[in-house]
Order: structure tokens, then C-alpha cells, then sequence
């Protein structure tokens, strides 16, 4: 894979960060497009560029000729002990040599905190971590991001949920008092099939303040799980392994931290319910299909869960349809009294302490699903194996 020495034009208001990349699958562009106001902000270096194809680089076997300059302290780590992480979480991919035009030290840090704000759980808390309250200045924040760098789906529709959603944020960003930086790229063409944006969203949006090291010093990635749910190792989830990771993607002159893991996500949605701010605001949706809460997708059912049993998700009606919520309850309450994820036994935990009691249709539901698993495992060792057929 060969990535070209950055350029960076002004296109219709616009700065666009641009590489060109040769590679198995042809050649294409790699862009990056945000604002011309943070035009300032972009590096000349190749640090997002190398960071955003690693995965696609690891999963074709290619090693990486980069045509500009890295950091010295990121090519070290992306060289080995990043890889190594990648190899455990996606067993499949493949170690490969990056081999740089050149390397730089010594590049000053400059003063800028930006955390990514999708108006959701996670991103709120960092909110009330580092904006709400009286955090020291190096770790106050002073801007946020939004990227589009796979979540917002693929193709033409991405593009136009990318922008609605936008649109929903820019206001929500000006109460909060912090400025948005919308920054869109193509990244997502580069991964394919079989590399989904959950199992490789770390490179993906750390790519972004690698990009904005001339404005950006450092950099706080929400946490999705808890510290202590956290491991590195084969997953369809990378969040499980960001407080191993994100400290190999530092540079000189970028910070970058996971930070929020020392609360559950029902801890995280307590704290964001004290948050004014989020009244009206607060988008969780895994939906995909516009912007704003679908409000039964199973982040919107596990968020307004979690309100419920608080007793304050009435302060969420103009965000949610609580109505909706309420048609669909019993059915997801009956599968997360099955599960055995981190976020469902949460949930089920916080119920508990609260003497929150479920619905008996639900509670009928899962012991039904319960037994048909049971039934299903003893059918299983009960049947007799194959070489034993007639």
C-alpha cells in the first residue's frame, strides 16, 4: 500500500486534507473535509492517514510506503506493539511493515481538548466530567467533533444522515457553549466487508485529532464499558480493549485517553439525567435510519430502561416516544433477563437496588426463553453423533 505525501485545498468553503493510495484494491482517496474556520488546525503530517488504514493495510497483507512524515512516537507503536493489540482483537489480520519518508520529534503540544459528540450517554458524561464541572484546564474541553468515519452507515444515505444529524447537534453545541467541528470522510470505502465499523471504530476516530494536531492537543474518547469489563482479545466490539489502545496512538504532540470507564452505563445515564442540557437533546439510536431516537432500537430501549427505573423518564418526552417504549417493553425486558452481556447485567443490578419489579409478562417471557435454551442444549448432547447414523 503505497499513501501519498498530504495535501490540503479549499473546496466551496471547506479545507480538505487529501492522500492519494495505491493499494490491492486500486487506486483512490483517502479525504478528510471540515470547515475552513480549522483550516489552522491540520497537520502536514501523515499520522491520520497511516492510523485510518492500518486495519485495511493488516487485512490485504500490504506492507505501508508512506510518502510523508509520521511522529516518531506513533510509528514506533503502530509498528508493534499496536499491531499486536489488532491481531488479538481481529484475529485475522496480518502484521506489515510501515516504512515512512521520514520521522519527526519535538512538535509542541497545542492547548485544544476535543472529545467526539454524538449527544449520546457516553458522550454527555464526558460532558459532565470535563465541561459541567471544574476539571483543570489541560483537561477542560475546548472543542467537539463530529465525524463521519463509518457510523452513520454507508453510500449516499450515510452521507445524508451524517448531515441531519449535524444539523440536530449544531444547536445543542451552541447551548453547551463549545464549538463543533464537523469533520467528513471517505474512510469508511477503505474497510470493506467483514470489517464493520463497531469492531474498528478506535483507528477510525482517533484518525480525526491526528488530523487537528495544530489545534488539538488532546484527545478523550468516551468509554463504552465499564474499566473492569475491559479486555483485549477476540471481539466484535473494540471499546472493550480502548484504555490498552488509545495510549499507542499518542504522538508528541497529541494526548489521546479513554476516558469514563470508572462508571457503569447506568451510572453514565444518572449523571446525564442531572444534565439540563441533555433534556431534549439526548440521541442514542442504533436505528440508522434518520436522525433522532427511534426509541425501540435496543440502545433506546436499554437507555429508557435504565430512566424508568430511575423514575425520570418522563424528563425525556420530547426526546423520545415514550409511548412506543412502553408497547415494546415487555419483549426487551425479556431478553435482557436472558442476556449476559456487561450492559444487561447492569441494568438487571440497578433494578435490584432500586426494588424495581418487571413486568409478569416479561418476567414469563424469559423464563420460557430460558427453558427453550435448556431444552435446545440437552437435545444437543443428547443426539446421537453422526458416525453412529445409519
Amino acid at each position: 500500500m503505497n499513501v501519498g505525501k498530504p495535501e490540503i485545498l479549499q473546496r466551496d468553503g471547506d479545507a480538505v486534507y487529501r492522500v492519494r493510495v495505491d493499494w490491492a484494491q486500486g487506486t483512490t482517496e483517502l479525504a478528510y473535509r471540515l470547515p475552513d474556520t480549522f483550516r489552522d488546525f491540520l497537520t502536514d503530517l501523515s499520522d491520520a492517514p497511516v492510523v485510518a488504514l492500518l486495519i485495511p493495510a493488516m487485512a490485504s497483507g500490504e506492507d505501508m510506503h508512506v510518502h510523508g512524515d509520521l511522529s516518531e512516537r506513533l510509528w514506533f507503536q503502530l509498528s508493534g506493539p499496536y499491531q499486536r493489540l489488532l491481531q488479538q482483537v481481529i484475529p485475522s489480520l496480518r502484521r506489515v511493515r510501515i516504512l515512512p519518508a521520514g520521522v519527526r520529534t519535538g512538535m509542541q503540544r497545542a492547548p485544544g481538548v476535543a472529545t467526539g459528540f454524538s449527544a449520546g450517554i457516553d458522550s454527555f458524561c464526558v460532558l459532565a466530567d470535563h465541561h459541567y464541572a471544574a476539571p483543570p484546564a489541560g483537561f477542560r474541553l475546548t472543542h467537539l467533533l463530529f465525524n463521519n468515519v463509518g457510523s452513520h452507515g454507508t453510500g449516499p444515505a450515510a452521507g445524508r444522515l451524517f448531515r441531519d444529524r449535524h444539523a440536530r447537534l449544531a444547536p445543542v453545541a451552541e447551548r453547551i457553549g463549545l464549538p463543533l467541528i464537523r469533520v467528513d470522510s471517505n474512510v469508511d470505502a477503505f474497510y470493506g466487508t467483514g470489517l464493520g465499523f463497531q469492531q474498528t471504530h478506535t483507528p477510525r476516530n482517533a484518525s480525526v485529532p491526528l488530523l487537528l494536531q495544530g489545534g488539538i492537543g488532546r484527545f478523550l474518547y468516551a468509554s463504552t464499558y465499564a474499566d473492569a469489563d475491559a479486555f483485549v482479545g477476540p471481539s466484535i466490539d473494540m471499546a472493550f480493549s480502548d484504555p490498552m489502545a488509545l495510549p499507542m496512538l499518542c504522538t508528541e504532540a497529541l494526548d489521546a485517553l479513554s476516558v469514563g470507564g470508572e462508571y457503569t452505563r447506568v451510572a453514565k445515564t444518572l449523571r446525564v439525567a442531572e444534565i439540563p442540557d441533555s433534556l431534549g437533546a439526548l440521541d442514542v439510536c442504533a436505528g440508522g435510519q434518520r436522525a433522532g431516537n427511534c426509541s425501540t432500537c435496543v440502545k433506546c430501549m436499554r437507555t429508557l430502561l435504565t430512566l424508568e427505573i430511575a423514575g425520570v423518564s418522563e424528563r425525556y418526552a420530547r426526546s423520545f416516544d415514550l409511548e412506543a417504549y412502553r408497547r415494546r417493553r415487555g419483549t426487551f425486558v425479556a431478553h435482557l433477563l436472558t442476556g449476559s452481556q456487561p450492559l444487561q447485567r447492569e441494568i438487571i443490578q440497578f433494578a435490584r437496588e432500586r426494588g424495581f419489579t418487571f413486568p409478569f409478562r416479561a418476567r414469563g417471557r424469559a423464563h420460557v426463553r430460558r427453558a427453550g435454551r435448556l431444552l435446545r442444549w440437552l437435545a444437543g448432547r443428547l443426539a446421537p453423533s453422526r458416525r453412529h447414523r445409519t
